[in-house]
């Protein structure tokens, strides 16, 4: 039988005339099961450089003297391999060794409060380090703190060619950390994978997480770039083959599960559950997910200057694509767009360009210079309202509003666009 909390959450709404209206929903609990490896997820990676730090870095007053570092390896170096990024940052940032400018620099660009998060003020073991030394033939020799006592004399040397002098495919090491969870320090282990680079070593964590509900099975993921779920909780439902791609439902995002849709509302670690939003089912949902409705959009049509809507576009499929004049791979893909589009069935399918972080000029250099005949909107706000943080970003809707597909791209572009004309069946 699976195990899982059920809450009610009672939100209030406050109207103009004081009255308050009370809208229940449901908050699911789903506990966390550990496992090796990195489940039907792409792995994300973080590199080691070999170039040490500099005495004007600012992360320089973070270092720590270690011991044990081979003393026949040549022009070693010592570097951090961080598990918690905010807890290592707020920790020296209590113990002086990062400035108050520097701490509130992180806290924007990495968007986290401490007053409303939960740290540990003492220094705990968020971190650990990996002793490094390159030979000429491009073979790197490493040592990895795994018992985080800050000694390598007890650690095992390996190196990133194997006996036949061919560079590995990655080491995976246990490795000891300290959390804060609950106001408490307590001592884990984790898995720590290693692996060759041509600028270094890369490294990631290669463990993630399943839950339960019903007969579903649900995978969840941190990333693997850290160990703890402040910034990213992606889930994959029921996947049959981790050989397949999948593309994942990021924090935030909606899941269907039977007749039911659910939030993702990411993992709390201080109970190290997933927890879900139940919605109402004569819920509205306007998404940037495939098979969702997609986002409405209005605005004034560069050129003319008219207003237009997404909504104009009712019946037919629309090719949604933010890009600018500035960036490069946009320019690199608008001489296929054009051909493209002169050659489609317009009353089967248009193109809309939402652009971006533009100037007018630019963009209407760009337009002229390209032929581009179909709609623009110059916005920074619909690119807001859609989440997009990378350009060029494309959205495949059907003639029924849903997103059928994300990030079409290639050459086998047009191809594409044909095969889902080809299949769309409707509702």
């Amino acid at each position: 039988m699976n195990k899982y909390i059920l809450l009610i959450v009672l939100p209030f709404f406050f109207s103009c005339a004081d009255e308050i209206e009370k809208e229940s929903y449901k908050i699911i609990e789903l506990p966390l099961e550990a496992k090796d490896g990195y489940g039907a997820f792409n792995p994300l990676s973080s590199v080691i450089s070999l170039e040490p730090r500099s005495q004007n870095n600012p992360w320089q007053k973070t270092n720590i003297e270690l011991s044990g570092v081979p003393e026949e390896w040549n022009k070693s170096i010592v570097k951090q391999i961080w598990f918690d990024a905010r807890q290592f940052a707020y920790q020296n940032y209590i113990a002086g060794n990062i400035d108050s400018v520097m701490f509130h620099g992180l806290k924007e660009s990495w968007g986290f409060d401490p007053d409303n998060e939960s740290f540990s003020s003492e220094p705990i073991k968020s971190f650990t380090h990996i002793a490094l030394s390159e030979t000429q033939d491009g073979n790197i020799y490493y040592r990895l703190d795994t018992d985080n006592d800050l000694d390598f004399s007890d650690e095992e040397t390996f190196q990133t060619k194997n006996e036949t002098g061919i560079f590995g495919s990655g080491k995976t090491h246990s490795v000891k950390l300290e959390v804060f969870r609950n106001g408490k320090v307590e001592e884990q282990e984790t898995k720590l994978k290693i692996s060759h680079f041509p600028f270094g070593l890369i490294y990631n964590f290669p463990v993630y997480y399943t839950a339960s509900i019903n007969d579903h099975i649900i995978q969840v993921s941190n990333g693997f770039e850290s160990t703890d779920f402040r910034d990213i909780t992606s889930l994959i439902i029921d996947p049959e083959d981790s050989a397949l791609v999948y593309t994942p439902i990021e924090l935030n995002e909606y899941l269907r599960l039977d007749d039911k849709i659910f939030q993702n509302l990411g993992v709390d670690a201080n109970k190290m559950v997933l927890r879900l939003k139940e919605l109402p089912e004569d819920t509205v949902l306007f998404s940037t997910q495939v098979g969702f409705p997609a986002k409405p959009i209005t605005g004034n049509e560069f050129t003319s200057g008219q207003e237009i809507s997404l909504n104009d576009y009712t019946g037919k499929f629309v090719f949604l694509d933010f890009w600018g004049s500035w960036c490069a791979p946009c320019i690199d893909e608008l001489p296929m767009h054009v051909e493209t589009y002169n050659a489609i069935d317009k009353s089967e399918i248009e193109f809309l360009g939402i652009a971006g972080s533009d100037n007018k000029e630019r963009l209407s250099k760009t337009l002229k210079e390209f032929n581009v005949q179909w709609n623009q909107i110059l916005s920074n706000e619909i690119p807001n309202q859609y989440g997009i943080t990378g350009y060029p970003t494309s959205f495949l809707i059907d003639p029924d509003g849903i997103i059928v597909a994300k990030n079409l791209r290639g050459p086998n572009f047009p191809d594409t666009l044909d095969h889902y004309l080809k299949n769309y069946s409707g509702n």
